[in-house]
């Protein structure tokens, strides 16, 4: 079945030469992100359940690769429930997986909305990216490994979109606590668990935006007492050119609103300092406009 090579950590030398500073390398991973963690979970407890059903997955992007990737290899089917706006790059890929692509007008609660609609007319597995256990559980050896490998981490920071990572991350950390401060990063355009009081806008992190914040979500962040920070559209685009500049990497928008909040306000933040890179899936031209712009 579906092999999953352990994504590195890698120290950000260049990019901060006086700090110490790693990042997760997460968009190395099959299907260019971290889902396939979640996807490949989610496989193995249906099959032991019996006959796999066909998936029903509403994603942004990044959650219908992971899902295409394992579906593929564990010989079922998929449907693809993604914004109109999806991205070049991750429709061409999903396309090339054979996935059958429902394109939705709206953000991530009309994907989730539909999709459970979907899934009910045809009799397939729902997939919530966000609040199944059976997917997010998938992201709790994230954690495991930085620990193994860098065991005196002391913040660690990530993306939260819909909150499926920070619900995976936070239950390994839950069964095995540590002394380890948690910074999730939004885009300031669309924030949804964070704190706000400025219209929302559109935003290059669209892979974030989710209009409603699911109740679950915002009482995991109370009980692990996750702060919630707001990246703004200059801060990602300067990191993104900085990123590629300094380390020759390449990450989609979403993904690099960590390494903005260390350069923009990280002083504050205790090292050693994890960031997690989720995925790389950007075109390259949409990637040169953007840091370009």
């Amino acid at each position: 079945m579906l092999s999953s090579p352990k994504p590195p950590l890698v120290r950000l030398g260049n990019l901060f030469p006086n700090r110490r500073v790693y990042a997760k390398c997460e968009f190395l991973a099959p299907g260019g992100s971290f889902k396939i963690r979640g996807a490949k979970h989610l496989m193995e407890s249906l099959r032991h359940a019996g006959p796999l059903p066909p998936l029903i997955v509403p994603s942004m992007g990044n959650t219908a690769l992971g899902a295409a990737v394992a579906a593929k290899d564990y010989g079922t089917k998929m449907v693809g429930v993604v914004p109109t706006t999806l991205s070049r790059a991750k429709d061409e890929k999903l396309q090339a997986l054979g996935v059958e692509l429902i394109k939705v007008a709206g953000g991530g609660t009309d994907l989730l909305r539909t999709a459970t609609e979907l899934a009910k007319s045809r009799g397939g597995y729902f997939v919530h990216p966000h609040l199944d256990a059976n997917w997010t559980d998938g992201y709790q050896p994230i954690v495991a490994e930085i620990l193994d490998e860098l065991p005196d981490c002391r913040s660690l920071v990530f993306p939260v979109g819909g909150g499926g990572l920070l619900m995976g991350l936070t239950e390994y950390l839950k069964k095995h606590p540590r002394r380890l401060a948690l910074h999730g990063c939004e885009a300031w355009n669309y924030p949804t668990y964070a704190e706000f009081s400025h219209p929302r806008a559109k935003t290059i992190a669209e892979g974030l935006v989710l209009e409603t914040p699911h109740p679950p979500v915002v009482h995991r962040i109370q009980e692990m007492d996750i702060a919630i920070h707001l990246v703004k559209e200059e801060e990602i685009r300067a990191a993104l050119r900085e990123l590629f500049e300094a380390q020759g990497l390449i990450i989609e928008p979403s993904s690099v609103v960590t390494t903005a909040l260390v350069k923009s306000g990280g002083e504050k933040l205790e090292e050693p300092i994890v960031v997690v890179f989720t995925g790389e899936n950007i075109a390259r031209e949409d990637f040169w406009g953007l840091i370009s712009h």
